[in-house]
């Protein structure tokens, strides 16, 4: 019998352990017999040592699954039954939680389970791909789902790679900055302040502000641990849904966010409308892919109003969420029956207009943070220099 280290998926939840088995297959056999969905294994002599260890297992990155997902498109496309793509996209992928969660899903399939199932099971796939593969099975367009989803993931990787690109060169110069301050008023400033109050004159009042400022960091730092826990259970300690209605009103953040939750609300619609999904259902479907619990909860609480004949438009004005101009589109799109030309035209539309914002934002951040780290500087300069022009008239008299 040999031991094996094992990272899996139990119920939706990340578990690690140890099991013995006589060789690695059977491993896999006993874990997924006691409900285990293995993410990797490996044996214990052949285990990382700690220093090379995940402290916690690394979800795939957007950019990763959008390409699993452009690849299960262009191979499906080609008629390449499923089970045989998912195959091939595994054989293919250097991740092995990806390679482990696609063979998995290929078995669920070939038991009879549902597709939008067997990916929400996976664990490693984002909740709206799951919503949009319930109206492919309907619709039986599933090459385009997969297009739509990796497209969007590959739009969202792209954001965030700009954002962190443009952001990290201010961001480490700003905080270089701000340990100087930390330094000089902790350390330097107090000194020069106890020697000017020796000669018995006043302080200056920048001097003043930043001792007092001095004192308020230190404070901070020993509420920074709770701070660290605070933030880390913050969807315990706040709800998931005050949060993300918290989210929307961030400036900047917020537009963002609302506006690619539109955007993927419209095209969601969009697709199944247009894949002959009952508008109740391709309403249901559309809002399950919104990622902002408090808009999803807002509109999920309508669904019954499209059921009882309400058009599209009446329903989405009701939960004064929507802008006027997606209101007005998606209006003039049912009276002209247009809706689906319609609603694609707003989801491009909120999707450049996110992008437009990034974008924007993007290129101010440098010389905003030029501005930060001069009043820094200055801050830092005036706070010393005024002390010690004291103290040097001081002397001389």
């Amino acid at each position: 019998m040999a031991g094996f280290i094992y990272e899996g998926l139990k119920n939706g939840r990340k578990v690690r352990g140890e099991v013995e088995a006589q060789s690695r297959k059977d491993a896999l056999l006993r874990l997924r017999s006691e409900g285990i969905r293995p993410l990797s294994i490996e044996l214990v002599s052949k285990r990382k040592p700690f220093w090379k260890r995940e402290l916690y297992i690394r979800k795939p990155s957007e950019e990763e699954l959008s390409f699993i997902l452009i690849q299960l498109s262009v191979l499906l496309e080609s008629g390449i039954p499923l089970a045989r793509s998912l195959e091939l996209v595994s054989s293919q992928t250097e991740d092995s939680r990806i390679s482990s969660a696609l063979l998995q899903i290929k078995e669920d399939v070939e038991r009879g389970e549902s597709l939008a199932k067997a990916f929400r099971r996976s664990g490693i796939f984002p909740d709206f791909l799951s919503e949009m593969l319930t109206a492919a099975q309907t619709g039986e367009n599933l090459e385009r789902i997969f297009e739509i989803a990796g497209k969007h993931l590959e739009t969202v990787a792209d954001m965030k790679s700009r954002i962190v690109s443009a952001i990290t060169y201010p961001s480490v110069v700003i905080a270089f900055s701000l340990f100087a301050l930390f330094v000089a008023i902790k350390f330097v400033v107090p000194k020069i302040a106890s020697v000017l109050t020796g000669f018995g004159r006043e302080l200056p009042l920048i001097t003043k502000a930043v001792i007092l400022l001095s004192e308020l960091l230190t404070y901070a730092l020993y509420l920074s641990p709770l701070l660290i826990l605070a933030f880390l259970y913050r969807e315990r300690l706040f709800g998931r849904e005050r949060l993300d209605r918290f989210l929307l009103k961030v400036p900047v953040l917020g537009k963002v966010s609302f506006y690619f939750n539109l955007s993927r609300f419209a095209y969601t619609l969009y697709m199944t409308l247009l894949s002959a999904v009952p508008i109740t259902s391709a309403f249901r479907i559309a809002v399950g892919s919104i990622s902002n619990t408090y808009i999803k909860e807002r509109l999920g609480g309508l669904a019954e109003e499209i059921e009882r004949g309400r058009s599209l438009s009446w329903v989405l004005k009701k939960s004064e969420l929507f802008p006027p101009l997606f209101l007005n589109l998606v209006e003039t799109g049912e009276s002209g029956g247009e809706l689906e030309r319609m609603l694609s035209l707003v989801a491009d539309l909120y999707r450049r207009e996110a992008l437009r914002v990034i974008n924007l934002w993007v290129r101010l951040v440098e010389p905003l943070s030029i501005l930060i780290i001069g009043a820094i500087v200055g801050l830092i300069v005036i706070s010393v220099l005024l002390p010690l022009t004291e103290i040097s008239s001081a002397i001389k008299r």
